[in-house]
């Protein structure tokens, strides 16, 4: 679970940009040089739902770094992590009052920006291959779906129209 940072954010009239790996908003457009982990190798921008009220956030992840193995469970990268959709955040940014709390943990959709400086100059580069959907936006979608056949029950029952 996270601070609410409410401090900072009922002070900024604009929504955060995202969410840096310690829950801790943020206001300038989202680079590798951006998350709070220095020393990170890896870094990965990724839009997660909350598990409670759906409320989508763009949060970051850096490798290595605190919270290693929650973030990236067995594997050993973030690259092979994202790859086999074993990445997690855990618990989503404490912002907007979600009724159920703030310690609800989140869907991993999708990698919007994935930087590595593994290379002989140390320098960050993107890699676009590795921005894709995660296993749980399907997950969130089937959830939607549901969402819809439950308020309205007689949709199942009706005709498609031409």
């Amino acid at each position: 679970m996270f601070n609410d940072y409410e401090d900072i954010t009922e002070r900024i009239a604009e929504p955060p940009k995202w969410w840096d790996e310690y829950g801790v908003p943020r206001y300038a457009e989202y680079g590798p040089y951006q998350v709070a982990n220095i020393y990170a190798q890896e870094t990965a921008l990724v839009e997660i739902a909350c598990s409670a009220c759906w409320r989508h956030f763009e949060v970051a992840f850096s490798i290595p770094g605190t919270g290693l193995q929650e973030t990236i469970g067995k594997c050993g990268s973030l690259a092979e992590a994202i790859q086999k959709g074993e990445i997690h955040y855990g618990d989503p940014p404490n912002y907007g009052n979600c009724r159920d709390g703030a310690s609800m943990g989140c869907y991993n959709l999708r990698v919007l920006q994935y930087w590595s400086r593994a290379n002989e100059k140390h320098s960050w580069l993107r890699d676009s291959l590795l921005e894709i959907e995660l296993p749980d936006a399907r997950e969130m979608r089937r959830l939607e779906v549901e969402k819809i056949v439950v308020n309205f029950p007689d949709i199942r029952g009706r005709k498609q129209l031409l």
